[in-house]
């Protein structure tokens, strides 16, 4: 067997490898849904109850990243180390940048660490794939006068929302008894969560798949 041909038998391996890699792992990259600027003004949380809070944002999803493996949150500085907390990903099936009617897709039960003014917390979710829009959340029970959401004020896009429950219903969040969109009340901003989209594993093996098929047919030329 000639060089060439002993080059192209392992880049071809190589290929085959990265395409069962593929089936099983997502790609890391960098937050590319974002809405903030990074820059946060302001925090809120219930002033005269207690309740579970739960604060999000809706995007819409783009090509080359309908797959969601992670959610980056900022805090107020004023949570405690250690408290409870569930970082959440919901699609809407209807795509009206409303998520009362979104449908649950994946969920992470965790606690909180040490946050730093404006710094993001990185929380790995289950992968999960969205079509249109989706809506990214963080929820944490709050006793009354603690803040935990943290916002830009700068940037009000209209897509941040809020729900105020004893127990807030998962899989109808339209049914809480309080809930706003945030560029209709005093507090017009964008809260700072943002989130990480790759590519769909079976796109990336097509085109993993493809550059096989292509090594081959050169290979048998050499």
């Amino acid at each position: 067997m000639n060089r060439n041909g002993t080059a192209a038998r392992t880049m071809e391996a190589l290929v085959l490898g990265a395409i069962i890699l593929s089936s099983a792992t997502s790609v890391s990259a960098d937050p590319n849904y974002v809405l903030d600027d990074g820059s946060g003004a302001y925090n809120i949380g219930p002033s005269q109850f207690d309740a579970q809070l739960l604060w999000g944002n809706y995007f819409d999803a783009t090509p080359g990243a309908e797959t969601i493996t992670e959610i980056s949150v900022s805090l107020s500085t004023s949570v405690p180390v250690g408290e409870p907390i569930s970082i959440l990903l919901f699609d809407d099936p209807t795509d009206d940048l409303d998520p009362t009617d979104a449908d649950l897709l994946a969920r992470t039960d965790t606690i909180t660490v040490a946050p730093a003014f404006n710094e993001f917390q990185t929380f790995d979710i289950p992968d999960a794939t969205v079509s249109g829009g989706f809506f990214v959340a963080v929820m944490m029970d709050l006793q009354q006068g603690q803040i935990a959401a943290h916002m830009d004020d700068s940037n009000d896009l209209g897509r941040s929302w809020l729900f105020f429950d004893g127990e807030i219903n998962l899989d109808d969040l339209g049914s809480s008894p309080l809930y706003y969109n945030m560029a209709s009340t005093p507090f017009n901003g964008t809260w700072m969560i943002r989130a990480t989209g790759v590519p769909e594993p079976s796109s990336i093996a097509i085109m993993l798949l493809g550059l096989h098929i292509l090594i081959r047919r050169q290979n048998h030329r050499w």
